[in-house]
């Protein structure tokens, strides 16, 4: 049978008692897990541990083995992702998780539709900070991707590390990805509806962002994610397995 995972807040040192927040408590309940089933609890940070479920109410308790963290090998991977309309940014969130995204960090663009307060802004992070921990559960990574609040396109081009690649998927490139020697860490931009400006672009360049092309279409941005971060990771894994 299956072994169950679940995301824990936090794991103790050397095992013990977790108790699990509402949404894993509820997922519990979903599964028809019982008092003595073993599953396996990650902390969103890296480590999993081995436990069994030793009380099954409406909030669920574990009894953990001690925690072991999981190396990756991988370079980090940013999503630069312009604000998105509707349940779009839902399922954008979801599949960076499933292909392996570290950070989503949200941009605000010239044709951006969204426009958040902080409060609403608040409340999003946490909503989608959820949906990349249940997508995390059911893909059996051992991290979370963190979510970071909207900013300008510019704020987040003066934070583009040195060590980084940066890679900005137009609609209309012909170019094809190239990352060269495997970087530390590959920022991948994917614009709004309509796309990224002309003076949008500049800035990306400027900043010593490459321009690639995701194919002859121009593609819905939930596409895009999904076709630029696996095009991506390709690079990266081929990269990796020729050292």
């Amino acid at each position: 049978m299956t072994v169950r995972r679940l995301y824990a807040g936090e794991l103790p040192e050397g095992g013990g008692q977790v108790t699990l927040d509402a949404g894993s408590s509820r997922h519990v309940r979903v599964l028809r897990l019982r008092v003595g089933d073993e599953v396996v609890l990650f902390d969103g940070s890296g480590r999993a541990a081995r436990a069994t479920i030793s009380s099954c109410g409406d909030i669920v308790v574990c009894e953990a083995d001690a925690p072991t963290a999981v190396a990756s090998k991988r370079p980090r991977v940013v999503l630069l992702l312009a604000l998105p309309k509707g349940a779009t940014l839902d399922d954008c969130v979801r599949m960076a998780t499933e292909l392996g995204v570290d950070e989503v960090a949200l941009m605000r663009t010239e044709r951006s539709v969204p426009r958040w307060d902080e409060a609403r802004a608040l409340s999003r992070v946490e909503r989608l900070t959820r949906i990349a921990c249940e997508a995390s559960a059911q893909c059996e990574r051992d991290d979370v991707p963190i979510i970071h609040a909207p900013q300008s396109l510019d704020a987040w081009i003066e934070r583009f590390p040195d060590s980084a690649t940066g890679v900005m998927f137009g609609a209309r490139a012909k170019e094809r990805l190239d990352l060269g020697c495997t970087p530390e860490q590959v920022w991948c931009a994917v614009g709004p509806e309509g796309g990224f400006t002309l003076r949008e672009r500049e800035s990306f360049e400027a900043a010593g962002f490459r321009v690639a092309s995701l194919g002859r279409w121009v593609l819905r941005v939930d596409t895009a994610v999904a076709a630029a971060l696996t095009t991506v990771g390709d690079r990266l894994d081929g990269s990796l397995s020729a050292r």
